[in-house]
């Protein structure tokens, strides 16, 4: 490694082809490694702390909620302080920036998070939010607001948000995982859909892009011409 970093500007003119599969191997060996430590993680039971500290490591992971580049901002952000015995705090899991001014706001369950209620509504076809996941949508629903009412404050407190700002606050939900009863998927599908202003993704859903991912950034076996 210490030899290939004396030579990159050789390599660049003299092997240039070369360099960029060496630099796309080892992408994916780093990408590879981060998928069998999210697999590993889904495969047992962790505490929403646990999966908070891996996202910090792993914000790439977090990155796939997003269709345009982002930047963690903060972990653990108050977007309402306490008061003086500690209540009402209004506290986010993660605030992102993107590379405009639009901030988002990301609220961590876990994978075993319950999405719908056991027992369909009035009839068999139509299950309604778990409560669970009502509460993580309202949660961060009112994490934006005070976000906004606030945002002056945080502005001028906080260095580096200078050029973000709070008319456009997009909320992310990351819980439980895909139901495999078609009935019950439709249900989830039209509640999520239905959220304008709330993202929810489950886990799941961001281990398969991440192995959609890998499979694109695997060459393929050369075709053969003759």
């Amino acid at each position: 490694m210490q030899a290939v970093r004396k030579q990159l500007d050789e390599l660049v003119t003299e092997a240039p082809r070369e360099l960029m599969m060496l630099h796309a191997e080892i992408e994916r060996v780093t990408l590879d490694k981060m998928i069998k430590a999210f697999r590993a993680r889904l495969a047992g039971k962790f505490t929403e702390s646990v999966w908070q500290k891996f996202f910090e490591v792993n914000k790439f992971v977090l990155s796939l909620a997003f269709a345009r580049p982002v930047e963690l901002a903060h972990t653990q952000f108050h977007a309402k302080g306490s008061t003086l015995t500690g209540s009402g705090a209004q506290i986010g899991d993660f605030l992102f920036k993107e590379h405009g001014q639009a901030l988002a706001i990301v609220e961590i369950k876990t994978p075993e998070a319950i999405l719908l209620r056991a027992k369909a509504y009035l009839g068999e076809e139509v299950f309604g939010p778990n409560s669970e996941l009502s509460g993580a949508v309202t949660q961060v629903l009112f994490q934006q607001s005070e976000l906004k009412q606030r945002w002056m404050q945080h502005r001028h407190d906080t260095p580096g948000m200078q050029l973000s700002g709070a008319d456009a606050i997009k909320c992310v939900v990351v819980a439980g995982t895909l139901p495999t009863d078609p009935i019950q998927l439709r249900s989830f599908e039209v509640f999520r859909n239905a959220c304008k202003d709330v993202d929810v993704v489950t886990f799941d859903e961001l281990l398969a892009k991440l192995e959609f991912l890998k499979k694109h950034l695997t060459p393929g076996p050369e075709q053969d011409l003759f």
